[in-house]
């Protein structure tokens, strides 16, 4: 057996295991993270009170918001992390993310246009700006992938042209905008510090649509890892899996992005966590996915309210502190390269 089996033997070893651990930490600093922030008067006994529902006040509505918060940084570290891990399986690309499908790109001109437009727009209007404008950055990739044969290679390239094209876009609005830009400065470089329980219920349903989808295909995408000739003759259309994987990680992180910005390096770091730690079948490694995705989502926000104050910090710059280490020591452990 040479060293790559053993090696994923070693990862595949004890899974299930493996996945309860990093649940019951999650938990356990989901409960933790509750008590930061910059209000320092909130203790467990507060958060029993709440539950009981015997808390009132300040403290009730800060621990409100907090759970809100952690709940929304959860769903977007879980999302992007199980769309990043599909997208590398069907597209057989292992530096694919959400975001490779035009989609942050997208909803950031989206977002970047509302602004010019309103002053200061209604949050609920721009989570749907920004939600449908990352759909609509999703389909020019889709048009333009659809006239190279929708290959693997054809919608990678095709989400780096036009993520480009919606780039400048938006570079050209930013200098329109260049002093009402502090307005937009949170969502442009990704947080969860203003999404409201209205946005978050919306964006669960949409999430919980995409990954239930991704998860129903999950065997058939198993099968593309033994390359597209097998995968025909196991009765799956590598074409029709590649289109509908790409359609639910599309709607998922377009989502995410409405309520969080473009939050980066989630969607990249959490599916090779869950995969060095459970190893590469992909009906192990989602659920995996789910887990370190909101694990490290979590940790990171957790650190930026620790940090932050009086004012945030990006959150995309704490997930690339954390996730890159991380990541680097997991890949030398398992004596493999990326």
């Amino acid at each position: 057996m040479g060293d790559a089996a053993l090696g994923e033997e070693h990862a595949a070893k004890h899974w299930t295991l493996k996945l309860a651990l990093i649940a019951i930490t999650l938990a356990i600093l989901s409960m933790a993270s509750t008590m930061v922030g910059t209000y320092k008067g909130i203790g467990p006994e507060d958060l029993v009170a709440l539950v009981k529902g015997d808390l009132e006040g300040v403290e009730a509505g800060v621990l409100k918001y907090r759970i809100v918060r952690i709940a929304a940084a959860i769903v977007v570290g879980a999302g992007l992390s199980a769309s990043g891990l599909a997208l590398q399986f069907v597209l057989r690309n292992p530096l694919a993310d959400p975001y490779l499908l035009g989609v942050s790109a997208g909803a950031a001109f989206g977002v970047l246009l509302s602004y010019l437009v309103a002053q200061s727009p209604n949050p609920l209007l721009v989570y749907m700006v920004a939600f449908i404008s990352g759909l609509g950055g999703f389909g020019a990739v889709l048009l333009v992938a659809l006239f190279m044969g929708l290959t693997a290679t054809g919608l990678i390239v095709a989400g780096v042209s036009v993520s480009y094209v919606m780039a400048g876009l938006s570079m050209i609005l930013i200098s329109r905008l260049i002093e009402r830009l502090p307005t937009a400065y949170s969502w442009l470089f990704g947080t969860v510090a203003y999404t409201g329980p209205r946005e978050l219920v919306y964006t669960l349903l949409v999430v919980a649509t995409g990954l239930a989808i991704i998860a129903v295909l999950s065997s058939q995408v198993n099968t593309l890892v033994l390359g597209e000739d097998v995968s025909k003759s196991m009765g799956t259309d590598p074409r029709v899996l590649r289109l509908t994987i790409a359609i639910a990680a599309s709607l998922t992180s377009s989502s995410l992005v409405a309520i969080a910005g473009p939050v980066g390096f989630l969607g990249l770091a959490g599916p090779w966590m869950a995969r060095l730690l459970v190893g590469s079948l992909f009906t192990r490694a989602l659920p995996a996915a789910i887990l370190t995705g909101g694990l490290l989502s979590l940790s990171s926000d957790t650190t930026v309210r620790l940090l932050a104050s009086p004012g945030e910090i990006p959150l995309t710059a704490v997930t690339a502190l954390y996730g890159g280490p991380i990541l680097f020591y997991l890949t030398v452990r398992s004596g493999r390269s990326l």
